[in-house]
């Protein structure tokens, strides 16, 4: 399994991550080549080594007109930006979900429907430009799993078009619900909104590194210079044979018999985005002979919390059980291979010297929107490759 592992504890932001993972080596000609298909105004990418307390790194720095920073957007400007313009779909679908994300943390925020709300600092050209950046390096590194540490979020208070807030911000804090974040006497705002967002969508567990060969080390340096620690994310990426090791997860199940099938649908869902690794039904005979539903949701220990949040708040059970579980986690990763449709992303697993490829759905998906031609045929033409 490749490992890409995020040391947030000087904090985290989206340059400081694209910057981290291009000093790891993804490169930079690719990723300004996939943002210049993108619908946006002049911009200015700057993109050079630099230091932070002593230490080394890449800062990856977008520059706009200064009225472009006080632009404003829509969900529906996010959509009309990003999809449809040829970008790889499973970067097209990241972005587009962490902007749909950030968008309902923010709609829950100020009582407005998701379409209404408007953004104003995760608005801006480069904002958008770290999003869409972050998923294209992310997607040209092909890794199986990404973890991270414990989030120093900074203190004190950042002004916004709003006023004046607390440090971390709102919709800031909304992310980081069930992750690991941590202050010190040190004010300012250490981690962002785009940087809670990129964990959010992409990191499974939160704590120490795990066990893994490193392969290399990059370090993405933030704006600011601060006295007490450089202000960089590092990324360290490597390797571990998954094969040869289990992993801890937690089962979290309850029952319920009062669900119209609409709230089930939501309810998996919203245990997905929670951070659920598998979320399944089944249907039972429970008391008084209703008939039922148990659900059955599989986390990283990370993000127990917060699978339960959603049970609670989405739900109205009463009481869920939970424990831990060993599985094994084969050797796996993705491969981009070329098909008479074009090119399809395959899930490729290896275990005691065979080799399987799978077709994901995403990909297979966004072909059969792409050409308007059935699911079915696209899922029988990659499979037969």
């Amino acid at each position: 399994m490749r490992l890409l592992y995020l040391d947030c504890t000087a904090g985290i932001a989206g340059d400081m991550t694209i910057a981290a993972l291009l000093d790891l080596g993804a490169s930079a000609e690719n990723l300004q080549r996939e943002l210049g298909k993108l619908d946006v105004p002049g911009y200015e990418l700057n993109i050079f080594r630099d230091k932070r307390a002593g230490t080394s790194g890449t800062r990856f720095d977008v520059v706009v007109a200064d009225d472009e920073k006080r632009a404003h957007r829509k969900l529906g400007d996010f959509e009309r930006i990003v999809g449809g313009r040829g970008l790889a779909p499973a970067v097209e679908q990241h972005a587009l979900r962490m902007f749909r994300q950030i968008c309902e943390v923010e709609a829950a925020i100020h009582g407005q429907p998701v379409e209404s709300v408007t953004l104003h600092e995760v608005g801006a050209i480069d904002s958008i430009i770290d999003i869409v950046g972050v998923a294209i390096v992310m997607d040209e590194l092909k890794l199986d799993a990404i973890h991270a540490s414990a989030i120093h979020t900074g203190s004190g208070r950042v002004e916004t078009r709003h006023g004046s807030v607390p440090v971390p911000a709102p919709a800031t804090a909304a992310l980081l619900v069930g992750m690991p974040t941590f202050q010190t006497e040190l004010e300012g705002e250490f981690c962002t909104p785009t940087g809670a967002l990129i964990l959010a969508e992409y990191v499974t567990s939160f704590g120490p590194q795990p066990a893994m060969t490193l392969e290399r080390i990059g370090y993405g340096l933030g704006t600011k210079e601060v006295k007490r620690f450089s202000n960089l994310v590092r990324a360290m990426i490597g390797t571990t044979t998954a094969s040869q090791e289990s992993a801890t997860i937690v089962s979290i199940e309850f029952d319920i018999d009062d669900a119209p099938a609409e709230l089930l649908g939501w309810t998996m869902e919203k245990l997905y985005e929670a951070g659920a690794l598998e979320v399944t039904f089944q249907q039972l005979q429970m008391k008084k002979n209703r008939p039922g539903t148990l659900v059955r949701a599989l986390c990283r220990p990370a993000q127990k919390d917060s699978v339960l949040g959603a049970i609670f708040r989405e739900t109205t059970t009463i009481g869920a059980r939970f424990g831990e579980l060993q599985r094994i986690e084969i050797e796996r990763e993705f491969v981009d291979l070329e098909t008479p449709l074009g090119t399809i992303r395959y899930k490729q697993t290896k275990w005691n010297g065979r080799i399987d490829l799978s077709p994901e759905y995403e990909s297979c998906a966004a072909i059969a929107r792409e050409k308007n031609i059935p699911l079915r045929d696209v899922l029988a033409i990659a499979t037969r490759r």
